[in-house]
């Protein structure tokens, strides 16, 4: 059997076995999850949540702890929680190519030779934490200095966040045996010199997990390369300073299971009640197309959105107290145009409300490849899932959650700054005047580097065994922005206009010259640590990709072509619809997360971002769902709690921000929500919502951005149909 038979034997055997385990591993659905019946369905709710992802799971979740609060969600994909592709981590590849990633493209990158690169985002309930590689890191503690004092945020310190981070994370100690009640129940070995974390800085009682997994021996050689190499050990990747090389924490249950945001927030037992709760009212495959604006008074306020259900029938919904927007980095600020926020993107759609900074501000780390021919002794994925080890594999996995299909590759990295890895470097360019100064301080990394115990390009090789570095340029210098395509195509119905809006992402990958110079000398240094790697008897191997004879470090024209032909995105973009105070023209929310110039509605996500994290973003979502949406002067907007899933490589964070902006009190939800409330001169009887057709101008306000005979669709044109 040569190589190519071999690769598609194992993909069938690995289907078939995740077949079986589908059916296996079923559980009942939940209540609140049906399709939309009009007839039957409140059209009033507290709270309506515009995308039920990374952090709009989380925070419907934090709304509902108090018993008389009702949220909506509004999710354009799928309850996938139960399915075994989304719960076992290395099942997530097979969805890159499914409806469940919404395909969306950047347009052409001018700087990186013309070429349209993909961004990969969850289409399914949990968002990009259901997609994303799992990885669970924070960001330094002067990123979110910066935030609070540069960009005039208060109460976004660390130290005031740490508490959000700590409230949504159950952390499980490596060091508990099976007789322990939070320890596995599982076979699994404690490595010290590996699983190395700081107590402090974890919680162990919220509900979403965080773990050591899988470890293949090949990533304790890159561990190795790097002690060897003079970088740091970083005992724990949230801590402080966050330089060093370390072992990445994961959002995998203790069983191997991935924990999205909706799985651990979600599921039966985050919110009281359990699967007969009836306070949160999920509406799957459903569109928002806008959000509804009433003008009272020179006084503009967000009372409902228009989505269209999973027949494509428009429905209307109202809100007693706020809409929360968290339809994530790319579709927040043109779900904001859409409703006339921002600037005039279309004459069927009025502009309500004025907001330069909508879609700017956009920033994407960026990351290259070098791949590693390695001795077939190494360990690494392709090793393990050979058609001689899938049965095994799958076995360890389907049994005891462990093993290679526990694993989503990305194991160990380590954060660098330039000043370390090459001083020199930084001394010319502050010679040539240069030089950038691109982290928040001297505790925060410059650079990235992952190791993938797997070939890392595409397309894999018949034959050989591989493992990778991805190299991130974590704050990289060129900015760029999203706008949308607006196009008229024709719609059933009389007289009726059908408005398309393509999503126009431009990072404007390379704008800047010096993201290239950081990035050649990331990859030399990366090079150290290969040359280090290919010393030990243990690895070996040889650079196969770009190779050093083809691309040398000492040729600077070389090394820059290299970079502007695989440059490709690290898929923690951030930023479009950033916070800051009202005099800031670029800042789209205040400290709060609430929408400038609009009452009752807050942006949630890692949108709000007003400069990117040196990490993964997933973990820093969760602090954005824990605040309360109207806290007073005194209180402190820790709008961070949502945004707990930060992991570089491929995570999204949300959940810090959420609990910060709600600043939910756990021990009397109650108290806390019930200063959401509406003022009381505002009308919210249930007269407004009893119709989706009631006119809003019988209750004293005007109703803005509306144009009756128009609608809108999204378009991912990427995507050719279900696979």
């Amino acid at each position: 059997m040569n190589q190519s038979d071999n690769i598609i034997a194992t993909a069938g055997a690995g289907l078939a076995l995740a077949g079986l385990a589908y059916f296996s591993f079923r559980q009942p659905k939940e209540t609140g999850r049906e399709p939309w019946d009009d007839a039957k369905d409140a059209h009033e709710y507290d709270y309506i949540v515009l995308g039920g992802g990374t952090s709009g799971c989380v925070l419907a979740s934090r709304l509902a702890e108090d018993p008389n609060i009702s949220v909506l969600i509004i999710e354009a994909g799928e309850d996938m929680d139960d399915a075994t592709i989304v719960k076992m981590p290395m099942g997530v590849v097979g969805l890159y190519e499914s409806r469940h990633n919404w395909h969306l493209n950047t347009t052409p990158q001018v700087h990186a030779n013309g070429r349209v690169i993909r961004q990969i985002r969850g289409r399914m309930l949990g968002g990009s934490s259901s997609i994303n590689s799992t990885q669970y890191t924070r960001g330094p503690r002067s990123d979110f200095k910066q935030w609070a004092t540069t960009f005039g945020n208060p109460g976004w310190s660390y130290e005031e966040v740490l508490p959000y981070f700590k409230k949504s994370e159950c952390f499980h100690d490596p060091r508990l045996g099976p007789s322990h009640k939070k320890g596995p129940k599982t076979p699994r070995v404690y490595q010290p010199e590996y699983d190395t974390f700081e107590e402090e800085l974890h919680g162990t009682d919220g509900p979403w997990p965080v773990s050591f997994h899988h470890q293949y021996d090949s990533t304790k050689g890159f561990i190795k390369a790097n002690l060897d190499e003079g970088v740091p050990r970083l005992l724990d990747p949230s801590a402080s300073p966050t330089v060093g090389v370390f072992r990445m924490q994961t959002n995998l249950q203790i069983n191997g299971v991935r924990s999205s945001t909706s799985r651990a927030f979600l599921g039966p037992k985050s919110v009281p009640g359990g699967v007969d709760r009836g306070r949160i009212r999920i509406i799957l495959k459903a569109n928002v197309e806008r959000i509804l604006i009433e003008d009272r008074n020179d006084v503009k306020k967000a009372i409902g959105a228009e989505f269209r259900d999973g027949r494509g029938v428009l429905q209307r919904v109202h809100v007693k107290r706020e809409v929360l927007l968290c339809a994530g980095v790319f579709h927040s600020p043109i779900l904001l145009l859409a409703s006339g926020i921002g600037y005039k993107i279309h004459d069927s759609i009025p502009l309500v409300h004025p907001l330069k900074g909508v879609g700017e501000n956009l920033v994407d780390p960026f990351t290259c490849a070098v791949v590693y021919k390695a001795p077939l002794h190494v360990k690494t994925a392709r090793m393990a899932l050979t058609l001689k080890n899938i049965i095994p594999e799958a076995y360890k996995y389907f049994r005891y959650g462990t093993g290679a299909l526990s694993s989503l590759l990305i194991e160990s990295a380590c954060f660098l700054r330039l000043q370390d890895i090459s001083p020199e470097f930084v001394a010319r360019e502050k010679a040539n005047s240069t030089w950038q100064e691109r982290a928040s301080g001297p505790d925060a990394p410059h650079i990235e580097i992952m190791f993938v115990p797997h070939f890392n390009k595409y397309p894999l090789p018949d034959n050989g065994n591989f493992y990778s570095f991805l190299v991130v340029v974590l704050n990289p210098a060129s900015k760029g922005k999203v706008t949308t395509r607006v196009t008229e195509v024709p719609a059933k119905g009389k007289g009726e206009k059908h408005l398309q809006l393509e999503p126009m992402i431009d990072p404007n990958y390379l704008a800047d010259d010096f993201d290239i110079r950081v990035m050649g000398e990331a990859l030399k240094f990366a090079r150290k640590i290969g040359r280090r790697m290919q010393q030990d008897p243990e690895m070996g191997g040889v650079e196969y990709y770009p190779g050093e004879e083809a691309v040398p470090d000492n040729d600077d024209a070389a090394l820059e072509a290299f970079i502007r032909k695989e440059t490709f995105s690290s898929y923690h973009a951030s930023g479009t619809c950033p916070m800051g105070p009202a005099d800031n023209s670029e800042a789209v929310v205040d400290a709060r997360l609430r929408v400038h110039g609009i009452d009752a509605l807050r942006v949630v996500d890692t949108s709000i971002f007003p400069r990117v994290l040196a990490g993964h973003n997933a973990a820093a979502t969760k602090p954005l769902n824990t605040i309360p949406p109207h806290i007073s002067s005194t209180e402190i907007p820790l709008i961070i709690s949502l945004f707990a899933p930060m992991a570089m490589a491929a995570t999204q964070s949300a959940t810090v921000i959420g609990e910060a902006a709600l600043d939910i009190n756990y021990d009397n939800p109650a108290t806390p929500l019930d200063t959401l409330a509406p003022p009381a001169d505002v009308d919210t009887s249930s007269e407004i919502a009893a119709s989706p057709s009631s006119d809003i101008a019988n209750n004293g306000g005007v109703e803005v951005g509306h144009n009756g005979s128009s609608f809108i669709a999204w378009s991912s044109p990427g995507y050719k149909g279900h696979k």
